[in-house]
């Protein structure tokens, strides 16, 4: 094998030892001497590959973050009757088009499937109960003054 070397020790460079660098394929080594082209490609290829991208890391961070399949995604939605357990909105929103899978941030357990709004308004109400219940409250205290300044006009 004739080894071509551009400059003395250059595996040093990206951590390797000179034997680990040989054993590296032609194409690894490439991609170690030009990240800005191999980064340029990827976003390339993940352009040109919007769906097939976006179906594997759906896949993926319904197993990863959440221990669940997207066969057990749709039992889960079916028993919800395709629709947001919360507001029962039958049109998931968001980038993704689909219901958020909602779990508790202690524990992990998923709680149900939710549309974008419900599961943001739980975020931002730190999926704290009595934030929630006093949130309500004052939205039924509010309409009931508006109600009772409507009547006077």
């Amino acid at each position: 094998m004739v080894r071509k070397i551009l400059k003395p020790n250059e595996w040093e460079d990206y951590g390797y030892s000179e034997d680990e660098w040989w054993t590296l394929t032609k194409g690894k080594r490439w991609r170690l001497r030009h990240p800005e082209k191999m980064k340029a490609a990827v976003k390339s290829w993940v352009s040109r590959n919007k769906e097939y991208v976006s179906t594997r890391h759906r896949k993926y961070e319904l197993k990863n973050k959440y221990g669940m399949s997207e066969e057990q995604y749709d039992v889960l939605l079916l028993s919800q009757d395709n629709r947001c357990a919360i507001c029962n909105t039958d049109t998931p929103t968001g980038k993704w088009r689909v219901f958020a899978v909602d779990h508790c941030h202690t524990t992990g357990n998923v709680r149900g499937l939710l549309c974008n709004e419900c599961n943001r308004g739980m975020g931002l109400l730190r999926d704290n109960a009595e934030l929630l219940r006093r949130a309500a409250d004052y939205l039924d205290h509010h309409a009931v003054k508006t109600k009772a300044e409507r009547k006077k006009k």
